[in-house]
């Protein structure tokens, strides 16, 4: 198992992660908490400073000490750089940061650094419901099984009661609460890393516009890993599957803001998540809806963003 981190991350991964690693690290044999070293730019770098001492006293004081976890703070040297490249591009260098000035090369790093060809990554915000103990095992079966799997991700949403996913782009229906999906997200996935020695991923740009926008902002031109990742499966015919596994099993939620409610609701918001107690308009959908959180401030200041944008355009 392996987990992105940054110090920006301290106000939910100080809840959060003691959560995802109850649930997980007895299914596994090995936790990569990976630590980014350098900041990113906007919105990416949010309370990188701020929340560094917290930041570092959490894994060094709470998490260390409970948990069978090795901490890896991001290695950026050139050295570092051309093996992850190589491993995963055929490359000698790739960028930093994608367009947008949010984390490129960390995915890379945190899989290269695993022991392991099935790498089970998780995104420091994501929560984990069902709390099955055996999905992991099931997730390996289910690799053994199929040469074309690539990518298997737990069921994203909490099972709705009619069997069916909200917003998902999928390809079909395997059995019951076990679909396969087009593309991938960087956010949660297992990885069969073995694909990588006879396949190389293709470096891209993103669209014109977005590639103005990181001249403009100084950032490189570098398409997000998941669009990567996602043209590679489609490019060597492999497959994602999303399955719940046996009795509860396991699902996920994403918190699409941050906000000060979210917050100061984690903990709760973690215990109505692991006892699945959430209203039916959560059922099948991956990002946390209005009813289990109070997004009203984020989404405020969305239309208040949107308006100067008019604004500022007319």
């Amino acid at each position: 198992m392996q987990i992105n981190l940054a110090p920006g991350d301290y106000l939910h991964a100080r809840h959060i992660l003691k959560h995802q690693l109850d649930v997980l690290s007895k299914q596994v044999n090995e936790i990569i908490l990976t630590v980014d070293t350098r900041p990113a730019k906007g919105r990416f770098a949010n309370g990188w400073a701020q929340y560094k001492k917290a930041f570092d006293s959490l894994l060094i004081a709470d998490i260390q000490p409970n948990y069978n976890v090795k901490i890896v703070p991001v290695d950026y040297s050139a050295e570092a750089k051309s093996k992850v490249a190589e491993y995963f591009f055929g490359k000698k260098t790739i960028p930093e940061k994608d367009f947008r000035g949010g984390p490129f090369y960390v995915y890379f790093f945190g899989l290269y650094m695993a022991k392991n060809d099935l790498v089970f990554h998780l995104d420091s915000d994501i929560f984990l419901g069902g709390l099955s103990q055996t999905w992991v095992t099931e997730a390996a079966e289910l690799f053994k099984s199929n040469s074309q799997y690539f990518i298997i991700s737990p069921l994203p949403g909490s099972p709705h009661r009619d069997d069916i996913l909200i917003d998902q782009s999928i390809i079909k229906k395997i059995a019951p609460y076990t679909y396969e999906l087009r593309g991938m997200s960087t956010r949660l996935f297992m990885i069969d890393r073995s694909k990588f020695k006879d396949h190389k991923l293709i470096s891209a740009k993103p669209n014109l516009r977005n590639q103005v926008k990181a001249i403009i902002e100084g950032n490189a031109n570098a398409q997000l890993p998941e669009v990567l990742l996602s043209a590679f499966m489609n490019k060597h015919h492999f497959k994602r599957l999303d399955f719940l596994g046996n009795g509860a099993g396991l699902w996920s939620l994403h918190p699409p803001y941050r906000t000060k409610a979210f917050y100061d609701d984690l903990p709760a918001l973690i215990k109505r998540v692991e006892s699945n107690d959430l209203p039916l308009s959560q059922q099948g959908f991956y990002d946390i809806v209005d009813e289990v959180c109070d997004w009203t401030e984020a989404k405020e200041k969305l239309k208040e963003n949107r308006w100067w944008k008019r604004l500022l355009n007319n």
